[in-house]
């Protein structure tokens, strides 16, 4: 009999008055016993463990410091890996280091898989229940399938939960994406309406996290109708889940006191990490890096307006309301690195879902909703008065590249940036990025290549699979 490993973060029940060791002993925390009823499902896929264990990905992103000493003080703070991705290495992870690009979805990979093969038969809970887990399991897996070759490209294709099975090929890039499309595809209707919280797929983020993934493929129209619907599904929750409005997070002293709680975060539809978007400055010598030493050259293309309360993120890390150094309101910048001490949010909140599917409607030439969209999620962002969309946004190429930079100006700071570089590569209207692909170290310059969009498999997944080896 195999034996299950479960992970740490697995749906702890906090017991708070046990009367005796036998009563303690006699309490089975939900996820924890050997699974055979819905709730033991669901705890397998509440308890995942939604977070990068180690990442190097965020240093890949555009240019972000300016000078030596900044860059090197990162490095000696998290790792050779941050130095290796910074420069875009063929090579980034060591034989000794965790690769959680890999690690952090294969672990969540076994839980969803022994859902997808054992909840049906669950002893308890209605067909329509038992087939919403199934579901949810189906669109965790598919996600993660989809994340994994994002990172790496070709990658196994993993559909069992076992750890005896060292023959799984690697599939291409494409077979990946047909098997995630149709997964999705599938498993996306059978989701429950509402929401138990906020790491679990329900309908809207279901249909939110599909938009998502055909967006990232390219493949625009398909993402728009997967968007629409999971707005309507959001709209339709009990409460509805809609967006937050900044200007009222904003204190006298221009602060922003924003949520601390990610599931008090409507916006937080469903993600890798336990902690809101924005963090607490609980360890400000970490947090103060995010945005160290940025280039103003470099980082021309996207600029906050005055009346922007983002704004205030940046300039408020003296009060601790907010998780970033002070910021000159004279700047300019573009998304990059976060602190790889700290998680990576790269799953799916509310805004993503209006900045995507503004983008994919700007790309129709449905110029109207987009700028619909865009307005409605500014006027949770700006001063009243401020949310219109600039009156230089007037063509439709005018209008996808305002829908990204509106994208760039939500995720400022977070280290996902790389996924824009991959997702618009080849894209005509955004080659002139390319010249902001590049990276400096003291006297050194580093250019991101087309052959470093993905990231090789790591050593301590050669040392099992030598064949994976390229």
């Amino acid at each position: 009999m195999k034996k299950l490993t479960y992970t740490a973060a697995a749906a702890i029940i906090i017991l708070s008055s046990l009367v005796s060791c036998e009563d303690y002993l006699n309490v089975k925390p939900r996820g924890y016993d050997i699974a055979s009823t819905t709730e033991h499902y669901a705890g397998l896929l509440y308890g995942s463990e939604k977070y990068f264990l180690k990442e190097s990905f965020p240093y890949m992103c555009f240019e972000t410091s300016s000078s030596a000493e900044g860059i090197e003080m990162a490095y000696s703070q998290i790792g050779s890996y941050v130095t290796d991705a910074f420069k875009w290495e063929a090579d980034i992870y060591r034989e000794d280091q965790i690769c959680g690009e890999w690690n952090s979805f294969t672990t969540i990979l076994y839980g969803a898989n022994k859902v997808i093969a054992e909840v049906l038969d669950a002893s308890n809970g209605t067909e329509a229940e038992r087939l919403a887990l199934h579901s949810e399991a189906r669109m965790l897996r598919a996600w993660c399938l989809f994340m994994m070759s994002q990172f790496f490209g070709e990658i196994p294709l993993i559909t069992e939960a076992t750890t005896d099975r060292m023959d799984l090929p690697l599939s291409t890039v494409e077979e990946v994406r047909e098997f995630v499309v149709a997964e999705m595809g599938e498993a996306v209707v059978s989701l429950a309406d509402e929401a138990e919280h906020h790491l679990r797929i329900f309908k809207g983020s279901g249909y939110g996290l599909y938009g998502k993934v055909l967006f990232q493929m390219g493949r625009y129209e398909e993402a728009a109708a997967q968007f629409a619907t999971a707005l309507k599904c959001l709209n339709e929750s009990s409460p509805a889940i809609g967006l937050m409005d900044y200007n009222t997070m904003v204190t006298e002293s221009k602060d922003l006191n924003y949520v601390t709680n990610s599931n008090l975060n409507p916006e937080l539809l469903y993600a890798f990490i336990g902690m809101p978007r924005l963090w607490e400055a609980v360890y400000a010598g970490l947090y103060g890096q995010l945005l160290f030493g940025v280039k103003n050259e470099i980082l021309e293309l996207y600029f906050y307006d005055r009346a922007d309360t983002r704004l205030t993120m940046y300039s408020s890390i003296s009060t601790g309301n907010s998780a970033y150094k002070t910021y000159s309101k004279s700047h300019k910048y573009a998304a990059n690195i976060n602190c790889g001490n700290i998680s990576t949010n790269y799953a799916l909140d509310l805004a993503d879902i209006y900045v995507e599917y503004a983008e994919c409607l700007a790309r129709s030439g449905n110029l109207d909703k987009a700028a619909e969209l865009l307005v409605e999620l500014r006027r949770h962002r700006m001063e009243p008065g401020h949310e219109a969309i600039p009156a230089d946004v007037s063509t439709k190429d005018d209008m996808i590249r305002f829908a990204f930079e509106e994208g760039m100006r939500e995720r400022l700071g977070f280290g996902t940036s790389w996924f824009e570089m991959k997702r618009l590569w080849n894209d005509p209207l955004f080659q002139d990025l390319k010249q902001y692909y590049v990276h400096t170290v003291g006297n050194e310059t580093y250019r991101l290549t087309e052959d470093r969009l993905y990231m090789k498999i790591p050593p301590t997944v050669i040392a099992w699979h030598p064949e994976y080896s390229k």
